[in-house]
C-alpha cells in the first residue's frame, strides 16, 4: 500500500483541475478556487495516515465543499459588516406570514419528495442540484458513465413530479367536505 504522502500527490496529480473547476463554479472566482482548492489539499494532508477513508477523490470533494461553504458566510457576514445598521425608512421586505406558510409547505413537499427517491438517484440529484457537479463529475466521483447520471436525473425529476402531484392529490381529497 502507497505512503500516505503518495496518496496525497498521486490524488493532486489526478484531481487538482477538476477540484478547482469544480471551486471555480461555486465561487466564481478563479484566485478563490485555487486557495480553496490549496486549503483541501492542505487538510487532507494533516490527516492522520493512520485513518481509513474508502474515497479519497469524493472526501477531498467534500472538504472543499465545506471550506466554499465557509467562504461564502464570511463573505455575507463582511457584506453586512460593510453595509451598517439598517435604515428605519426602508420598506418591509419579509413576506407575508401566508407566502412564509406557503413557502414552507412547498419546500417540505419537495423535501419529502427528494427523500422518497431512491438512495442512489437521491445521491445523483443533491451532487447536481446542491452540489452544481456536472455530469462527468458525478459519473467520476460515482465510478459510473455519465450517460447514468443523465438517466437518473430524469428519473428523479419524474419521480419527483409524481410524488408531489399524488401528494397535492390526496391533500385535495383530504379537504373535500
Amino acid at each position: 500500500m502507497p505512503s500516505w504522502n503518495t496518496q496525497i500527490a498521486r490524488l493532486f496529480t489526478e484531481q487538482k483541475k477538476a477540484l478547482e473547476a469544480f471551486v471555480t463554479r461555486r465561487t466564481g472566482s478563479a484566485q478563490v478556487a485555487a486557495d480553496l482548492t490549496q486549503e483541501s489539499f492542505l487538510r487532507l494532508a494533516r490527516l492522520d495516515s493512520g485513518e481509513k477513508i474508502d474515497n479519497l477523490p469524493a472526501f477531498l470533494f467534500t472538504i472543499a465543499s465545506n471550506l466554499v461553504r465557509d467562504h461564502q458566510r464570511q463573505a455575507i457576514r463582511r457584506e453586512r459588516m460593510e453595509a451598517g445598521e439598517p435604515s428605519d425608512e426602508l420598506p418591509c421586505s419579509t413576506p407575508s406570514a401566508v407566502d412564509q406558510l406557503a413557502a414552507y409547505q412547498d419546500e417540505t413537499l419537495m423535501h419529502d419528495a427528494i427523500g422518497a427517491l431512491p438512495e442512489a438517484t437521491r445521491q445523483i440529484f443533491l451532487l447536481y442540484h446542491v452540489d452544481e457537479c456536472s455530469y462527468r463529475e458525478i459519473a467520476e466521483r460515482l465510478t459510473i458513465s455519465p450517460r447514468s447520471v443523465e438517466y437518473q436525473l430524469r428519473r428523479a425529476l419524474i419521480d419527483c413530479r409524481a410524488y408531489i402531484q399524488a401528494r397535492l392529490a390526496n391533500d385535495a381529497k383530504g379537504s373535500r367536505p
